[in-house]
């Protein structure tokens, strides 16, 4: 949801998700739902919070530490995004952000400013 611009059932769907199976072993993609929930509003500590959370419970997952890389970003926290930031490229060394965004489907209002901070981050 957090993906298809619903940022409120995002936060909804993720948080009950990890109330209700916590030790789910694909509970790394609800935590990544939180953060993007966050992201879309604004709340980009909380998404940091939330990305850190999805690599602890899959730190080989590329995307969880692109939403990191992004929301430090937002922060204006650079030199810590550009840490995710090679994460994300020791992940999926041909990653770039308009592929991705474009193969999720992420939205214009949500990409944008999403776009924006991987760039800022220095992602592709």
């Amino acid at each position: 949801m957090g993906w298809a611009g619903e940022a409120g059932r995002a936060l909804e769907w993720g948080e009950r998700a990890v109330r209700l199976s916590p030790f789910d072993r694909l509970i790394y993609a609800a935590h990544i739902g939180i953060a993007v929930g966050h992201f879309a509003q604004d709340r980009y500590e909380e998404a940091v919070n939330a990305a850190r959370r999805a690599i602890q419970c899959n730190p080989g997952f590329s995307v969880a530490h692109w939403v990191l890389a992004a929301s430090l970003a937002a922060l204006g926290r650079i030199l810590e995004a550009k840490l995710a930031t090679s994460h994300v490229l020791a992940l999926s060394p041909n990653f770039t952000t308009a592929e991705t965004c474009a193969g999720i489907g992420v939205p214009a209002a949500l990409a944008a400013p999403f776009t924006k901070a991987c760039h800022a981050a220095g992602l592709p």
